[in-house]
């Protein structure tokens, strides 16, 4: 289970989705009316919608329990076969959108194997089958955008929702081929006993998906009944061009959680893990924030002037969204050691709340930079949240140079709002380079750690690592 390679076959998942989703959404907005753009959102969010609300068993806990079994050898056709039978289960309530318009109830097959799909890369995950993984990653992305273009150009509807569903149906083919291949033939096994067991332990995680899902849309609900729709597209713009840099962020700490569940299984600690996992995340996302604010700034006044007005919003929100990263990275490590999830439904519904109220109270004030600044308290408290309770359940350790790291990410927050001018971005990325060199954030060990993961083709970054330890 090697992170940083893993690491890198996801990362070419996320980019591959980033450049194709931009181009087909600038020939979709240019060639089609505004009718038509909606209906492939509405199919958008049916998507986010099955994800929430129909992943019964949070994709954390099967990639959890897969990997602590493929860790200790003990993994079998027949565990993966109870874990691919509960979207069967969740195939009926799918047929809620029947009263829905027709292209919409033709999206069910659609969403079915969404949803299948996405079981079969939790349980992939866990078993370091990244590669694999990244082939039908790449293959789906690649039909989901390029050859729906096709459908685009004849502004039919229908045919887009048939590339979409040719795409889940070869995606989910080669996965099951994969897994056959690893384990042997594999058929979905319904023991209701296993399935309620792995649902109930991942009940708190998947209630808090629900109320995340409310806290995210909340101040775009917010605005669009407040300002309308013209705030709303302004405001929406701006999460979407400011949600890259995490994106791609994401890509890297989604192999924390196999990773860590795998040598957590073989003993190893824990807090050591996460520590370098926290140190080195923190690098990254520093890094990543001075350099993609200056870079999102010139992309909107260069080629969508109109959405100039919302660039403090999506300044706001870029920093809401990434700065925070290394922070939440540390829920992974909680769910890897199986401490109790139930504290994170209690501060999803806090988040939730928290949203529309103070969306509700600031967005008819400062307009859409009141929805930016809700998201920047929900941020705030999230990070406050996960860092005591890791500390609590002893998953995390509160060092000299970790708590260093929590003081500047606020600190780097505030200079981006209140200072940044454009030329001194590379005096900051200077000056932060320079800080982990000061305070010896990555340690000599840390490098050699890294290096021991690192494919001979990368050996500079550990070279580069060397000059800052």
């Amino acid at each position: 289970m090697n992170p940083i390679k893993n690491a890198l076959k996801s990362l070419s998942v996320t980019t591959t989705n980033v450049i194709i989703a931009l181009i087909f959404f600038i020939i979709t907005a240019k060639i089609t009316n505004p009718a038509f753009f909606g209906k492939v959102a509405i199919i958008q969010l049916l998507e986010v919608v099955t994800s929430t609300f129909f992943y019964f068993i949070p994709g954390q806990i099967i990639t959890r329990e897969i990997s602590y079994l493929y860790a200790r050898k003990e993994i079998n056709k027949k565990i993966i076969g109870k874990f691919l039978s509960f979207p069967f289960l969740a195939l009926p309530v799918f047929l809620i959108l029947l009263i829905l318009p027709n292209y919409v109830k033709l999206t069910i097959p659609y969403l079915f194997l969404y949803l299948f799909n996405g079981v079969m890369a939790s349980i992939m995950y866990g078993m370091d089958m990244f590669t694999e993984g990244a082939i039908t990653g790449n293959l789906f992305l690649i039909i989901r955008w390029g050859i729906s273009i096709i459908a685009v150009l004849s502004r039919n509807i229908y045919l887009f929702v048939g590339i979409w569903t040719l795409g889940g149906i070869l995606s989910v083919s080669m996965n099951y081929a994969f897994l056959s291949r690893k384990v042997g033939l594999i058929l979905p096994s319904f023991d209701f006993a296993f399935l309620s067991k792995h649902f109930k332990e991942g009940l708190p995680l998947y209630l808090s998906s629900l109320a995340s899902f409310l806290s995210s849309q909340g101040d775009r609900v917010t605005t669009a009944y407040l300002l309308g729709s013209y705030y709303l597209g302004l405001y929406q713009f701006s999460a979407l061009v400011a949600g890259v840099p995490s994106m791609i962020l994401g890509a890297l700490g989604g192999v924390l959680l196999p990773t860590a569940s795998f040598y957590k299984a073989l003993g190893k600690d824990e807090k050591k893990m996460s520590s370098i996992s926290f140190r080195v995340l923190s690098l990254i996302t520093f890094l990543a924030v001075i350099i993609s604010i200056p870079i999102a700034v010139l992309v909107v006044y260069k080629f969508f002037p109109a959405y100039s007005s919302a660039v403090e919003v999506l300044i706001l929100l870029l920093l809401a969204i990434t700065l925070p990263f290394p922070i939440g990275s540390l829920t992974n490590f909680i769910i890897a050691a199986k401490k109790s999830l139930r504290p994170f439904l209690l501060l999803s519904i806090l988040n939730g709340s928290l949203v529309l109220l103070t969306s509700y109270l600031l967005i008819p004030r400062i307009g859409i930079m009141g929805g930016a600044i809700s998201q920047l308290v929900v941020s705030i408290i999230s990070s406050i949240f996960i860092i005591i309770y890791a500390l609590e359940e002893n998953v995390f350790v509160l060092g000299r140079k970790e708590a260093v790291l929590l003081t500047s990410i606020p600190l780097i927050g505030l200079y981006e709002v209140f200072v940044d001018p454009p030329y001194l971005d590379f005096l900051l990325l200077l000056l932060v380079i320079l800080f982990f060199k000061g305070f010896k954030v990555i340690e000599k060990g840390d490098v050699k750690l890294v290096e021991s993961f690192l494919p001979s083709k990368l050996k500079f970054i550990s070279y580069i690592l060397e000059l800052i330890s």
